[in-house]
């Protein structure tokens, strides 16, 4: 204890005579950073910024130099030669002091070089498919970045990383040059959108794979721990670890088949697939498997109230007051949902068996329903009346108590519609309109030929 206290106060009586004698003497002059002197464009005057030379390294000084023209290959030598002279200085010395300094100095040139260099401030690069954006000094706000290559974390605030447009494919800047998956942004393009598969884990074992990673093409060894076989519920290929996270997603394949919504491990490359596709409405459900509308009560409900959301939407386009309003399209639903009733997403399907999908349509709904029938007399005065019984009472399409014709498009009461048999009294009336029309055009034709005039000649001909 007592040789370690002798040793700190030696510290602090040379530490004190140090700044004594630069206080008091101007014959050993203070070198501020070159390099922050480069970066703020201003020295600093304070006394923590500026470091005393010692006079063994004078000599080093120009060759240790930073300046605004040198080359990134001329730091690296004076890297490695300040890398010399600090393992040869003394340890705890001034000399060492002043040359680690200088070395960190030096690296963070090197550094600030890399990411101004012309190279980076080009357009963004594409490789494989992948547009790929610098993402200098980022902060993630959904937790750490990793490298969807070496699977290595990404020090956002110390190092260039660059992040795919498309797919949110994150890399080092170092390895760039080593990617190996297509973006599935690709992938998904190509086949118009519908690239799920729709088989149940289509596994055909690592014999025909030749016993490699599905994507990096490792070998894959049973004895390490390290290069493990990993399974994707997916596609039912192997991956190795760097490739496959043990992602759990949801399988579409399940989900449609057997309405299973139990999420499983999947590789990198299809969890990014899965995440691009899943709010698109890509899955024609009632083609695929129609036996799921009896199975899910809800799927039914959800059919139902999505066509007669249709019809009501055929009211709100012509209606000014609803487009002021934003309705249909702002009504906080999802615009598929309105334009078709037969297209489905596994957004739609995860959200349907969790009840908020149903809330949610229920809601728009209830919205469109009142603007026309409660609401705006305009879109009220289009509604129909039952020319069946002649009741005042106003009809719409959409209402559990009418039919409408296939023919005219006509509304009726559906009991009223029983009653006569199926018949449409505005078919029949204009059956016999057009009837009446064309007994008219016959006889017309008939006493012009009767004249003796030839209805194949113009007046332009007979001149």
């Amino acid at each position: 204890m007592v040789d370690i206290k002798n040793n700190v106060n030696e510290i602090h009586d040379n530490n004190h005579e140090s700044k004594i004698r630069t206080n008091s003497s101007d014959t050993v002059p203070s070198t501020p950073s070159s390099s922050s002197d480069y970066m703020t464009g201003e020295a600093d005057d304070s006394s923590e910024s500026k470091v005393v030379i010692p006079f063994s390294l004078k000599s080093v000084e120009n060759t240790l130099s930073l300046s605004k023209d040198t080359s990134e290959e001329y730091l690296k030598d004076m890297i490695d030669e300040c890398k010399l002279m600090v393992l040869e200085s003394a340890e705890c010395s001034d000399e060492r002091k002043w040359l680690v300094r200088r070395l960190i100095e030096l690296r963070l040139r090197v550094q600030e070089l890399r990411e101004t260099s012309k190279e980076n401030l080009l357009e963004t690069p594409v490789i494989l498919g992948h547009h790929l954006v610098p993402q200098k000094y980022y902060i993630t706000t959904s937790g750490p970045a990793y490298c969807d290559h070496c699977s290595g974390a990404i020090w956002t605030m110390l190092q260039s990383w660059y992040m795919c447009s498309d797919c949110k494919f994150c890399c080092h800047w170092k390895c760039l040059n080593n990617i190996r998956r297509v973006c599935v942004h690709v992938i998904a393009s190509e086949t118009g959108g519908y690239t799920y598969t729709k088989d149940i884990c289509p596994e055909q074992g690592l014999s025909s794979q030749g016993y490699r990673c599905a994507e990096c093409k490792v070998r894959i060894i049973f004895k390490s721990a390290w290069v493990e076989s990993r399974l994707c519920d997916y596609s039912g290929l192997y991956y190795c670890q760097r490739c496959h996270w043990n992602t759990a997603m949801v399988i579409p394949a399940r989900v449609i088949r057997n309405w299973d919504m139990e999420p499983r491990l999947v590789s990198r490359a299809a969890a990014q697939l899965l995440t691009l596709l899943e709010e698109r409405s890509v899955l024609l459900l009632e083609e695929l498997n129609p036996k799921l509308f009896t199975l899910v009560p809800d799927l039914s409900v959800v059919k139902k109230m999505r066509q007669e959301m249709q019809m009501m939407k055929r009211y709100l386009v012509l209606c000014p007051e609803a487009n002021n309003q934003g309705l249909p399209w702002k009504i906080g639903i999802r615009i598929h949902m309105i334009e078709n009733s037969g297209n489905y997403s596994i957004r739609d399907l995860i959200d349907l068996n969790n009840g908020m999908l149903l809330e949610e349509i229920r809601t728009a709904y209830d919205t469109m329903h009142t603007h026309i029938t409660e609401q705006c007399e305009l879109c009220k005065a289009r509604g129909h009346l039952c020319e069946l019984c002649g009741n005042d009472e106003i009809i719409y399409p959409w209402d559990a108590s009418s039919i409408i014709c296939h023919q005219c498009l006509a509304v009726h009461h559906r009991a009223c519609w029983s009653k006569r048999n199926h018949c449409c009294p505005r078919c029949t009336r204009l059956q016999k309109r057009r009837s009446l029309h064309d007994q008219q055009t016959l006889d017309t034709d008939d006493c012009i030929t009767e004249n003796g005039l030839d209805t194949s000649e113009t007046p332009s001909d007979t001149t």
